[in-house]
């Protein structure tokens, strides 16, 4: 009879009975991350309505400038501070005013007189007041050109569409009235990704590390079972873990998605997944969740200690999560190549299944991409867990290795 069965159940009974694994992997997901994605659609909206109800200072920095603003009406919670336009750059710099407006002399003759005239409105993006103000001020300077651009074409008797013969009109075909599978395309790639290394790393660290620091390893390694069983059982472990925790994640976005978020109030936010979606989401993150723990067994038998193991986990969570963010770049989508460059592929595809976009091609080229990786991390591991550096911890080195 294999011992890998015994070896497996008994890997995964000191997964379940980690308090931290259970809690990092499974419960945080399902509680965390509804929670945060609804504090966070409540604080913007929040931070808006406060902004839009706040009381701003706008600087006016000549006759001409005032002129035009005092043709139209102000501003709700909006009052105008006239000042030269150097004490007036120094009080945006220090918070007193929120933005300046600014116009050379002449230029409502100019505007009179049928010529052009230049006002321009000074803020900084360093404070959200500032651009509150500049939000305020835009409306306000654009019903100052309509007026004058009216008077213009009445006095030539001519339609107001005299002037704008092209009328660009921008409706967005699939996100009109609805952002949710759009926010859902930009979160779903880095938080799956993330989640799906972090379900592996800490099996991973406490399976090899935490045992070499508990002792019981030595124990399993001198009974009658190879280091490549030993190795199976622990694998298997992490991926299964890994593969927990990513549909935990999965189904808690799905649940926070389909329930609806508000950001701002400026449109919906729900998106209910098909059960189409979730499969091929799961046709790629399954195969990664091999390939992530082949690579978390091996990295993690290198260290002495858990907290070795959990520095040298660092940067492996840092590599990563470049592909996800790399996926977040303009111009970046799934295609032939794409489809090729592990973890990357892994990411587009949940874009382009979120989005709709995926295609039976690109699901095929991201699953043979990954578990050709996936089998390259696996032999990856068990040569580490049939070397020295997996029962001494990273004690002897290479070279001493080759000199002995």
């Amino acid at each position: 009879m294999s011992p890998l069965p015994v070896l497996f159940k008994k890997e995964l009974l000191d997964v379940v009975r980690d308090r931290r694994t259970v809690l990092l992997t499974l419960v945080l997901p399902v509680l965390l991350y509804p929670g945060i994605l609804t504090l966070m659609g409540a604080i913007i909206s929040a931070g808006k309505d406060r902004l839009k109800n706040e009381p701003l200072v706008v600087a006016v920095t000549s006759g001409d400038a005032q002129a035009f603003l005092d043709g139209q009406p102000t501003p709700g919670r909006t009052s105008w501070l006239r000042v030269e336009r150097p004490a007036a750059e120094q009080l945006l710099r220090e918070q007193k005013v929120a933005a300046i407006v600014a116009a050379p002399e002449g230029s409502t003759r100019a505007v009179a007189e049928d010529r052009q005239a230049t006002v321009t409105v000074l803020y900084t993006k360093r404070f959200d007041r500032s651009m509150e103000a500049l939000e305020r001020l835009r409306p306000v300077l654009e019903a100052v050109n309509a007026r004058a651009l009216t008077l213009r074409l009445e006095a030539r008797q001519l339609d107001p569409s005299f002037a704008t013969p092209v009328k660009l009109e921008a409706s967005d075909l699939d996100f009109q009235k609805d952002l949710g599978p759009l926010i859902a395309s930009r979160l779903l790639p880095v938080v799956l990704l993330m989640m799906l290394f972090i379900g592996a790393l800490y099996p991973a660290v406490d399976l090899t590390a935490g045992e070499k620091e508990r002792g019981t390893l030595e124990t399993l390694l001198v009974a009658p079972v190879r280091p490549v069983q030993v190795m199976a059982a622990k694998y298997l472990t992490v991926a299964l873990v890994s593969i927990a925790s990513t549909l935990a994640n999965l189904a808690a976005m799905a649940g926070t998605f389909g329930a609806g978020l508000s950001l701002a109030g400026e449109a919906s936010t729900s998106m209910r997944f098909t059960w189409g979606q979730v499969g091929v989401m799961l046709a790629c993150l399954l195969p990664a969740a091999l390939l992530v723990s082949g690579v978390a067994l091996a990295v993690a038998s290198m260290a002495r200690t858990f907290k070795e193991g959990q520095a040298l986990m660092t940067p492996v969570l840092l590599v990563g999560l470049a592909p996800a963010l790399v996926a977040q770049m303009p111009g970046i989508e799934l295609n032939t190549a794409t489809a090729l460059i592990p973890l990357l592929n892994v990411a587009l595809l949940v874009k382009a299944a979120v989005l709709g976009t995926a295609t039976l091609a690109d699901v095929l080229l991201t699953q043979a991409s990954v578990l050709l990786c996936a089998g390259a991390a696996l032999k990856w591991a068990a040569s580490a867990f049939d070397s020295e550096v997996f029962r001494f911890g990273g004690a002897i080195n290479t070279f001493q290795r080759r000199r002995a």
